[in-house]
């Protein structure tokens, strides 16, 4: 609860003991937010970040496709877009040089998460095609392991929603990108699984305007994982009011009356 808030938490013998003493409680128990407390701020702000730079974002989705055709460029042009994609999340001011910087600086750690990938997802559906084919007495036993291996499959596709945000955010080294994707997707699963789904909600919806598929929607996803990562990370934080960003509190009439929020803002 905020400070100075009216609706005060009841006390425990154990938090009554701290706050006589002058302690926070601990990290832990500083960390109990809601995944829908964190989701519903993040999609609001990434909408508004993706409305504000639309015209770059635009032009650096049709630069991804692009350098996503020689396959080997693609995984570097999705950590340049994501480091463009940083950028507008932490309110800088931002330019098309800010991919290209993205995309030099992190093309060797985003080629080598390309490559395991590819060996993961590979690897996993050997084994699910192997295990489901099983037959005779194996039936059921190859049954259970393809399973097992869905599950796996579907939880290393989840740890991508942190990957390149991560990657983004300067660290190079695979096992540490894939071991702290790994670690927020347990801590955070229902937060994690919430924005995967938020992500492909646009991504449907660009698939339908037809258009948007090729003109924003790598742009508009990397917005939004980037700025949920930013948010999730606050709860981490030793301060986490401290940390916190204003509140978005622009609506929707606001894209047809942008003049009415400049009023506010002053």
């Amino acid at each position: 609860m905020l400070s100075g808030s009216q609706d005060k938490p009841q006390s425990t013998p154990r938090n009554a003991g701290q706050r006589r003493r002058g302690r926070r409680p601990p990290p832990a128990q500083r960390r109990r937010a809601r995944a829908a407390d964190l989701l519903r701020p993040a999609f609001k702000r990434s909408i508004w970040n993706t409305y504000d730079h639309i015209g770059l974002l635009v032009l650096a989705n049709l630069l991804w496709v692009v350098l996503c055709l020689p396959v080997v460029t693609a995984p570097a042009a999705t950590a340049g877009l994501f480091h463009l994609a940083r950028q507008i999340a932490r309110g800088k001011d931002v330019s098309l040089r800010d991919f290209f910087v993205g995309f030099r600086s992190r093309f060797f750690p985003a080629l080598k998460v390309g490559l395991v990938d590819l060996a993961a997802l590979l690897v996993l559906w050997v084994n699910i095609d192997f295990y489901s084919h099983m037959r005779g007495g194996a039936v059921i036993p190859g049954m259970a392991l393809a399973a097992a291996m869905v599950w796996v499959a579907a939880f290393f596709l989840l740890m991508h929603a942190h990957l390149y945000p991560l990657l983004a955010g300067g660290e190079s080294s695979l096992r540490q990108l894939l071991r702290k994707s790994a670690l927020l997707t347990l801590d955070n699963l229902a937060f994690t699984i919430g924005i995967v789904f938020q992500a492909l909600s646009l991504s449907a919806l660009c698939v339908v305007t037809g258009a948007g598929l090729v003109l924003l929607n790598a742009s508009a996803v990397a917005v939004l994982l980037t700025t949920g990562h930013r948010e999730l990370l606050r709860k981490y934080s030793d301060d986490p009011q401290k940390s916190q960003e204003l509140p978005e509190t622009r609506t929707l009439k606001d894209i047809w009356r942008p003049w009415e929020s400049e009023k506010r803002d002053q």
